[in-house]
């Protein structure tokens, strides 16, 4: 069932209105949103941006809305946006002397009200450090629950709901729906291209919606032209693009890690082995990582690291001339070594080399 034919319930409700039009069914990941909440009443939604982790939040709060009688959405990225929205949660809980009521108060009469009942969410949306959300979450020991969407997926004590890209399948069937298009092959090629991702195959769908432009010339202009592509905004307002633009100046404003990620963009296999990276001090190297997981830019795996395609062509674009054909050798070495096709190779069967103009 999806949401849109659950009305929501009495009470408090602050969840905006959604369509499904842009969200896959992924059924697996929200049964396992209902599993981590019924075993330790806070679930952390992570994982790289555009994987659909709010919409899937929505999603939960949505189906599930007749088991709570407050439902309350928080601007998790600052300590200012989550002061303001435990105000105005204070007056919408009519709690005494609430027009009265300064921030830091507003959070304790909150937490303490909410603290000893059950019967309510607090979606915390786009936190960016744990800690930063602590102060703000109420005990859950009566029932609450608390669902938060971070990139970080980083949260000591808790087992997070790692979301990716959905199952191959789904994202034809998305495609084929959203375009009115019978071309499996096509949609089943473009969703290779776009690495499964819900919002480039939402942005997509949307683009070529708007422009009639069928599924393989789409698929064959995004081969030609990735970045811009990804770049081109369509009817809603944020791309693929503009989805990592604050992960990607974070990042490149630690040396290290943005070295790695550069060097990652032009590493044609999915799965990078850490043997292969030997001319990084382990250190240095740990440090990198460690600030690309903070925004889910790389994921672990044993003894190799992996970057999403589509983070891949959207750094390169990013670099200067002069340091995509630097990172561009040191990859051909790399690969080289590891007996593999050259980056060039890969390169050319992505599109271009060079940096796109939009």
């Amino acid at each position: 069932m999806s949401h849109s034919e659950v009305p929501p319930p009495p009470g408090i409700w602050s969840i905006p209105a959604s369509t499904s039009r842009n969200l896959a069914a992924r059924d697996d990941l929200l049964a396992e949103i209902g599993a981590a909440l019924a075993r330790r009443g806070v679930a952390p939604l992570c994982g790289l941006g555009g994987t659909g982790k709010t919409k899937l939040a929505i999603e939960y709060a949505y189906r599930n809305a007749g088991a709570y009688d407050t439902v309350f959405l928080i601007d998790g990225q600052s300590q200012a946006t989550m002061d303001a929205s435990f105000v105005t949660l204070a007056a919408e809980m009519r709690l005494p002397e609430h027009e009265q009521l300064d921030p830091a108060r507003a959070v304790g009469v909150v937490r303490s009200k909410l603290g000893r009942r059950g019967r309510w969410l607090l979606l915390f949306d786009g936190v960016r450090d744990p800690s930063e959300v602590e102060p703000y979450i109420p005990s859950v020991s009566h029932g609450g629950h608390i669902l938060t969407t971070s990139q970080n997926p980083i949260w000591r004590g808790l087992t997070t709901v790692n979301v990716r890209g959905i199952e191959r399948a789904e994202s034809v069937r998305f495609l084929l729906q959203r375009t009115g298009e019978t071309d499996a092959e096509s949609a089943d090629a473009l969703a290779e291209e776009l690495g499964d991702l819900p919002l480039a195959l939402a942005q997509a769908g949307a683009y070529i919606e708007e422009t009639g432009r069928p599924l393989a010339e789409y698929l064959a202009l995004f081969r030609q032209r990735p970045a811009a592509l990804l770049e081109r905004p369509v009817s809603f307002p944020v791309t693929v693009a503009t989805a990592w633009e604050s992960s990607l100046a974070a990042v490149f404003s630690h040396q290290a890690a943005a070295e790695l990620l550069s060097l990652c963009s032009f590493l044609p296999m999915d799965a990078i082995p850490r043997r292969s990276l030997g001319e990084y001090d382990p250190l240095a190297l740990d440090d990198a990582i460690a600030m690309l997981r903070l925004h889910s830019l790389i994921e672990v795996r044993p003894h190799a690291l992996s970057v999403h395609r589509l983070v891949k062509i959207v750094v390169r674009n990013q670099l200067r001339r002069d340091d995509r054909r630097r990172w561009m050798e040191a990859a051909r070495r790399i690969v080289q070594a590891s007996g593999r096709i050259s980056p060039s190779t890969e390169e050319e069967r992505e599109g271009r080399t060079e940096p796109e103009s939009g």
